[in-house]
């Protein structure tokens, strides 16, 4: 009975989701027909935009806004994490990194639970970037049109056919991207504490998590999607597991996510 109220809720989201939209065409039409959506967190409203004929919008919206994928204060860890964030907060503000950013739903979703918060927002494919620039608009979010790896460069944006949040980065594609560093970020914003990184990059984490990666110390938590469904055969989140199991963390599942708490930096807060 509890799974059929839940399927029934869910649905109802979506459709309610679906109608009365604004409709608008998005500047030289190359997009198609976008809908403005007034999504409602809490008492907060929140202006998104999104390409009615995309799949992967839709779905972005659905899993972010309306099932909250992000949503971790079930959890006595996610508890944990709102105390630390209060806690720190007022003295600087708290650096999101929102890899894999899309058309920019997690980014919205997140300056709006943590609004003392300085969001850098990831995104190759031009157009997902486009559009996440319009969502974007009067927030403190940064965009940065490009593709997160082990280190600076240039990749191919590669487009496989799943709708406009498969995009990946290869070394063959449609066109070129610039490639950047976790590194990079932290060191040019280092007034800010290190807070969330969430990582969803279509099986870019393969290359992402290759080398050691010690900066996962600095983030409270983790969020990864990994794509082992996707890609069978090469084992992809393999180097994420062995570089996230160097550190003390709790590490739970959540629908596609998996989020890993840092426990030397929440550990007190629980």
């Amino acid at each position: 009975m509890n799974n059929m109220i839940r399927r029934l809720g869910n649905a109802y989201r979506v459709a309610s989701a679906r109608l009365g939209h604004r409709f608008q065409p998005l500047s030289g039409g190359q997009f198609g027909w976008l809908a403005r959506r007034e999504i409602r967190l809490g008492a907060q409203v929140l202006p998104f935009a999104y390409r009615i004929a995309s799949e992967g919008d839709q779905g972005a919206m659905e899993q972010v806004f309306f099932n909250q994928d992000y949503r971790v204060d079930q959890w006595r860890q996610g508890r944990g994490l709102r105390k630390y964030y209060d806690a720190h907060a007022g003295e600087r503000r708290m650096l999101i990194v929102d890899a894999g950013a899309n058309i920019g739903a997690a980014s919205v979703y997140f300056s709006a639970m943590y609004p003392h918060s300085r969001i850098v927002a990831i995104e190759p494919e031009k157009n997902n970037a486009a559009l996440a620039r319009r969502n974007f608009e009067k927030r403190d979010i940064e965009l940065i049109e490009a593709a997160l790896g082990p280190e600076v460069g240039r990749m191919y944006l590669q487009d496989p056919g799943l709708s406009d949040w498969g995009f990946r980065v290869g070394t063959q594609g449609d066109y070129e991207v610039d490639v950047m560093t976790l590194e990079q970020i932290l060191a040019t914003r280092s007034d800010s504490v290190p807070f969330i990184l969430k990582v969803d990059i279509e099986g870019g984490e393969n290359d992402l998590f290759s080398r050691d990666c010690d900066w996962l110390a600095s983030f409270p938590l983790t969020i990864i999607e990994t794509h082992d469904w996707m890609l069978p055969g090469i084992a992809s989140s393999k180097n994420f597991y062995r570089q996230v199991c160097r550190f003390d963390m709790d590490i739970l599942q959540k629908g596609e996510n998996t989020f890993c708490f840092n426990n030397k930096l929440l550990r007190d807060w629980y």
